[in-house]
């Protein structure tokens, strides 16, 4: 039995980690649902939404302190008496109870996990186990608000008052279309993450809000001041509410520098012609020779890493589910193909940050540290932490190198298979091997072993490797080939 004072504080917190925990994010095309209210009503979104109605959805709990609080103000009845079917017939609200746990009684007041009768005087649709959409629309907290526009756009409104949402879902950001040319811009989607001086490729969404087909399109980027970078002449061929992601082409910026991409050509209604966004750069060096240390939390799997080159194409990392081991240390090395600008992304599936730490550091070919590029120690909530960096030194690969440490020496190099490693410092735990591309290959613990040990390395393909000695005193690495 769920307890309501303490659901209720549950479900505060979670409506203040809004800030942090993702659902779907504002301007993304709304999923379609089907499903009937607890008066045997079917609804289907998007054939109200091809009607030209807008739709509110109010995902909520029966237990839910501030869900409860929010439906007896009573702003989404005012919203469907004045812009419902009985007033100017532009809106359509929608209850969904969330939470499939929850009983039939608990949405008329009488069951024991619920805060009230959530029918009384309310005449827009309730919907009961709506759980799929909840899970659908990516949503973590109670109570969860989507106003949701007829070109299918959704924006999470929240909470808020009966003048805020009139006025949004009467604007003409949320109006049906009615212009012949109406280009919208809905979000920007390219970097924002830069060197000084490399060209840096600009993206945006845009739509069709227009009754035409949409054939053309001028864009332009410029500064907060007005300095040009870019201008584009988009050319295609869009129906009405159609959605494509257009590549304005590279960019480049002296330093971190607030930009707006604008549409320039004609157009019916500027208010949805233009976004804005900061391109950061980062003055921070590095050689091509870089590591990546993690040591996990109790969900390792909703981590993962990425390094991207400046064309945002990903040229390192591991997926979600890859590091399978609760509070552990991981180590990756990577060398990275080119110089120029790379971005470091460390990712949260979960959005709940954890309590992790993480850092990428540069090394030298004798493999010294030549400096930390990104440290994260966060118990915080987050679902995405990244640094940018400059590689302006290619180190020569590791199978060109001398990279052994003075004590660490291996017999054979190369190898066909077995291979005896001694010279390791005093209290040295455990021996790892990584591919030169990056990535742990090998774990050999030493279990009481102090000078020297035969390692059989025969499982591994032909190539060059890292070998590395781990002790409380460091690490000692030395380049390993196996042939």
């Amino acid at each position: 039995m769920k307890s309501l004072v303490s659901f209720f504080f549950c479900c505060a917190f979670l409506s203040f980690a809004t800030i942090s925990i993702a659902q779907l994010p504002d301007g993304n095309i709304a999923p379609d649902w089907t499903a009937t209210d607890i008066n045997g009503v079917e609804h289907n979104l998007y054939s109200y939404l091809d009607s030209g109605y807008a739709v509110i959805m109010d995902m909520s709990a029966t237990w839910c302190g501030p869900c409860w609080n929010y439906h007896t103000a009573g702003v989404l009845e005012d919203l469907h008496a004045t812009h419902g079917p009985d007033g100017t017939n532009t809106v359509r609200v929608f209850m969904i109870e969330s939470d499939d746990s929850t009983t039939d009684d608990d949405l008329h007041g009488t069951g024991p996990n619920t805060w009230g009768d959530w029918t009384d005087g309310v005449d827009y649709g309730i919907i009961d186990n709506g759980g799929s959409i909840f899970n659908t629309y990516e949503c973590t907290y109670y109570p969860t608000i989507f106003t949701i526009c007829p070109n299918r756009i959704l924006d999470q409104t929240g909470q808020a008052s009966f003048e805020s949402h009139s006025n949004y879902i009467q604007s003409m950001s949320c109006a049906p279309a009615s212009l012949p040319l109406d280009a919208g811009i809905l979000s920007y989607t390219g970097s924002t993450n830069s060197c000084p001086g490399v060209p840096t490729p600009l993206s945006v969404r845009i739509i069709n809000n227009g009754l035409e087909p949409l054939t053309s399109c001028t864009f332009q980027a410029s500064t907060l001041f007005g300095a040009d970078l870019l201008t584009y002449e988009w050319t295609g061929n869009l129906d009405t509410y159609e959605i494509i992601d257009v590549e304005l082409g590279d960019a480049s910026f002296a330093t971190t520098s607030f930009f707006f991409v604008d549409i320039i050509s004609e157009d019916g209604y500027e208010g949805n012609n233009s976004v804005s966004t900061t391109m950061n750069l980062s003055s921070q060096t590095a050689t091509s020779l870089v590591r990546i240390q993690f040591s996990s939390d109790g969900t390792p799997a909703d981590n993962r890493w990425a390094i991207s080159d400046a064309s945002g194409a990903e040229v390192a990392g591991i997926g979600f589910g890859e590091m399978t081991d609760s509070n552990s240390d991981y180590t990756w090395w990577v060398n990275l193909p080119t110089t120029g600008c790379y971005k470091f992304d460390l990712y949260d599936q979960t959005g709940n940050g954890g309590a992790i730490a993480c850092d990428i550091s540069t090394f030298n070919e004798a493999l010294e540290n030549i400096n930390t590029i990104f440290t994260a120690n966060n118990s915080g909530f987050w679902s995405n932490l990244n640094k940018g960096f400059l590689v302006n030194e290619i180190n020569l690969s590791i199978a060109e190198g001398t990279v052994a440490a003075p004590t660490l020496s291996i017999q054979p190099n190369p190898n066909h298979g077995l291979v005896n490693v001694q010279g390791w410092a005093d209290g040295t735990t455990e021996i790892l091997i990584y591919h030169t591309t990056g990535g742990l290959v090998k774990h050999i613990p030493l279990k009481g072993i102090r000078s020297n040990a035969t390692i059989d390395v025969s499982d591994l393909a032909p190539g060059v490797y890292l070998l590395s000695a781990h002790s409380p005193q460091g690490i000692e690495s030395i380049r390993m080939i196996k042939e």
